[in-house]
């Protein structure tokens, strides 16, 4: 025997094992919980069926039948008032699916025109991804800007997690947990950027549902505008100074606790729940060192308040 018809043979013999192999592996198809889906028969169109058998588990149990012109959908009960079969083509739709559907589906068909065929379709029924959702964990005034951490997480396992910031300048830094399906984000918004939208995205495979988006605001205002316009004379104690270089000391704290926690999460691995807390006692801190400042500002301007007026009371004795 010539080796040209050898390989043919070859080749030939290759192609058959290959299709049996292909027709015993069943077609998976994946649908979605409470929506319809149609599994199609595979059948040649030219066809004109005369028995149509939909069947599952290994006993070929019937939950879709046609025989001798007549139809029935309603053979097993968790299939009841679900099924919809179409005797032209053989397709069978189940509508409202449940986790319970995701099973192998077997169809036997024939007809006059050939002999009987079967196929078996594989059913995957998944949760539809829902939306995420963005927690705003801090947003705390720091000097020269505002230190943010927003978290974002999804009830759906298996996703990956994506934040989108507007506008692109905003300095950030992203930690995504798979295991908990959560991912937070680290963000510094300067003074002349003003405000920032977050948006985060869950996808998986070829899903994609993005969250509403956020901008949060910091617990104190931040000067956009007019910042460098000089501010009226005012009597200004030694007191005064002093509290001022505290203020400014203050501001400094805040923005080393946040340039620490954003290198913690950047390049260690640490308890979110630790670094929020110490995050927390050091703003009630400020925050009531801030409120004490301003008392005492608030004292020394009307203390100075009434020693000009007392100056200026002989002054409008003399006039009188």
């Amino acid at each position: 025997m010539k080796l040209p018809t050898c390989l043919t043979f070859f080749f030939q013999a290759l192609l058959i094992v290959e299709r049996a192999a292909l027709a015993k592996s069943p077609q998976e198809v994946s649908g979605y919980l409470g929506e319809n889906i149609t599994l199609h028969s595979g059948v040649d169109p030219s066809w004109s069926l005369t028995k149509i058998e939909w069947s599952i588990f290994t006993n070929n149990t019937w939950i879709a039948t046609y025989h001798s012109g007549k139809t029935m959908t309603d053979l097993v009960h968790q299939y009841k008032g679900r099924l919809t079969l179409n005797t032209m083509t053989g397709d069978l739709t189940i509508h409202n699916l449940t986790a319970k559907d995701a099973t192998e589906y077997t169809v036997d068909l024939s007809s006059s025109e050939a002999e009987p065929e079967g196929n078996t379709i594989k059913l995957n029924v998944k949760q539809k991804l829902r939306e995420p959702s963005i927690q705003i964990v801090t947003s705390t005034s720091v000097e020269n800007g505002c230190f943010m951490v927003v978290n974002c997480s999804s009830l759906d396992k298996g996703i990956n997690l994506s934040w989108s910031v507007e506008p692109v300048s905003v300095l950030t830094i992203n930690k995504h947990n798979p295991s908990d399906s959560s991912a937070q984000l680290f963000a510094f918004v300067n003074t002349t950027q003003n405000l920032a939208n977050f948006t985060c995205t869950s996808r998986r495979d070829i899903e994609r549902v993005p969250s509403k988006t956020v901008t949060p605001k910091c617990d104190s205002k931040i000067c956009v505008s007019n910042c460098t316009s000089p501010p009226p004379p005012r009597r200004v104690t030694h007191h005064r100074a002093r509290y001022s270089a505290v203020l400014f000391l203050s501001g400094t704290v805040f923005g080393s606790i946040g340039v620490i926690i954003i290198y913690r999460y950047a390049v260690q691995s640490h308890s979110l729940q630790h670094d929020l807390s110490l995050i927390t006692r050091n703003c009630a801190t400020g925050s009531e060192r801030r409120q004490r400042v301003q008392r005492s500002i608030k004292e020394d301007e009307e203390t100075a308040n009434v020693q000009d007026e007392q100056v200026a009371t002989p002054t409008q004795r003399e006039e009188e």
